[in-house]
């Protein structure tokens, strides 16, 4: 049986160490886990993933605690670059039937963002990009400096897998449907599925994507939920 246990190096700080021995990433860095739920829940966790190479727990864990001051910046650009592109702010021109499906599952998450974080993205309704203004820039910017390093590799690969900035603020930091919020982030995808069938090969790129983002949503459940001020 794996041997993990907690080391208290603070109030509410604790190194990870296996057979008595710190557990460092592929850099050598300390595990530092902090804002934990339930350390005996985590220990089960860690324990059973240990041993699966493919585990994306263990990825996410090494992922976040190998995240330096340098390596944010790296992470907040590429963040920051999705919010021009975000699916939420875009609407379908052709398709009255998608862009009437658009509009009712995705102005709640713009909603949420606008009240919580006084995020007033614009739409999107012609084919030529209009930017999103610069503050925008600034106050996502703010969120993201406020993060700590689990919400903030949460966030970068939420970001990733949805396309959407707005969607995965509203995961983060809202009571939201997470399967719901998978669908939304995808509706487009399910909409031509039901026009034109499914592509098979597509559709297995789909499923590991859609296993990334459960594997990203249980790694963050184990810590308290961010609160933003």
């Amino acid at each position: 049986m794996n041997d993990f246990s907690l080391k208290k190096i603070s109030h509410d700080k604790y190194n990870l160490f296996y057979n008595k021995k710190p557990l460092n990433t592929s850099k050598g860095n300390n595990i530092l886990i902090y804002k934990l739920k339930s350390k005996n829940e985590f220990i089960q966790k860690v324990s059973k993933e240990f041993r699966n190479k493919k585990s994306n727990f263990f990825k996410l864990l090494y992922f976040s605690n190998d995240i330096d001051k340098s390596y944010k910046k790296v992470l907040s650009d590429d963040i920051l670059n999705h919010i021009d592109t975000d699916t939420v702010c875009f609407r379908d021109n052709d398709r009255n039937e998608l862009k009437s499906l658009e509009t009712k599952r995705w102005n709640h998450y713009l909603d949420f963002c606008s009240k919580y974080f006084s995020l007033d993205f614009h739409i999107n309704y012609s084919i030529i990009l209009k930017k999103q203004k610069k503050n925008i820039y600034k106050k996502i910017l703010k969120i993201i400096s406020s993060m700590n390093n689990y919400y903030l590799t949460a966030f970068y690969f939420l970001v990733k897998v949805t396309n959407s900035i707005i969607i995965s603020l509203n995961i983060l930091f809202n009571n939201t449907n997470i399967d719901k919020a998978w669908e939304d982030s995808n509706l487009e995808y399910e909409y031509n599925q039901k026009l034109w069938g499914k592509d098979e090969e597509f559709t297995k790129i789909f499923l590991l994507k859609k296993n990334f983002f459960t594997d990203i949503i249980n790694f963050i459940s184990f810590f308290d939920k961010e609160l933003y001020e």
